[in-house]
């Protein structure tokens, strides 16, 4: 039994693999369940042990390929149990930022661009999105008032406003990305931390 089950997500994993390598190298109408089996070495017939359809198909790959690219350095569910001061927070906080804005991550913050642009016209992966960013960036959110409730943040500052902007803001950077070195990305960080930290620091701090 416990076999049988390992085959099967190891299959569905395969599928998810297959559809996002179709949509990252000729898009999403190139994805065709028979080319899709044949890349898993399965029949056409048993994609459906496994997604009722080709939509839930995309759908899912889709989302795997999203969740993928949300790579972080600390989870936000253990950032806090890391930090015991204003000082650790905001170091840890700038740290974290400093790896979001590597140049490897660049390809994540793609991903998740091409993804969200799909979103617009799918309202399962939509929804998939919005529950994934619910757990993801609603943890974020709770460090934020954990944060503020220690007098380290400001008290006026929406946490889920603040980390959706965050969110935004660290994805947006591809565009300076895609500059080909047209736009300083040294510079850019820095008016990011400054952004960032002036946000959220308490006025007498």
């Amino acid at each position: 039994m416990a076999m049988a089950m390992a085959e099967e997500v190891d299959t569905r994993s395969r599928l998810l693999d297959a559809v996002i390598n179709m949509i990252k190298t000729s898009g999403e109408a190139s994805v065709r369940l028979q080319l899709v089996a044949d890349a898993v070495g399965i029949s056409e017939p048993s994609i459906y042990g496994h997604f009722k359809n080709r939509s839930e198909l995309i759908t899912a790959a889709y989302l795997s390929w999203y969740e993928r690219s949300l790579l972080i350095a600390v989870s936000p569910e253990s950032m806090m149990e890391m930090v015991h001061s204003s000082d650790d927070f905001f170091r840890f906080f700038r740290e974290s930022l400093e790896w979001s804005y590597v140049p490897k991550r660049a390809k994540d913050r793609s991903i998740r661009m091409s993804v969200a642009g799909a979103a617009q016209t799918n309202p399962d992966l939509k929804n998939a999105i919005n529950e994934l960013h619910r757990s993801f960036l609603g943890a974020a959110a709770n460090n934020i008032r954990i944060a503020q409730d220690k007098g380290w943040v400001r008290a006026d500052i929406d946490p889920v406003a603040f980390v959706y902007w965050l969110n935004g803001q660290i994805t947006g950077r591809l565009l300076a990305e895609m500059t080909m070195g047209e736009v300083d990305l040294d510079a850019w960080n820095e008016v990011s931390f400054d952004a960032v930290f002036r946000m959220l620091q308490p006025e007498n701090s």
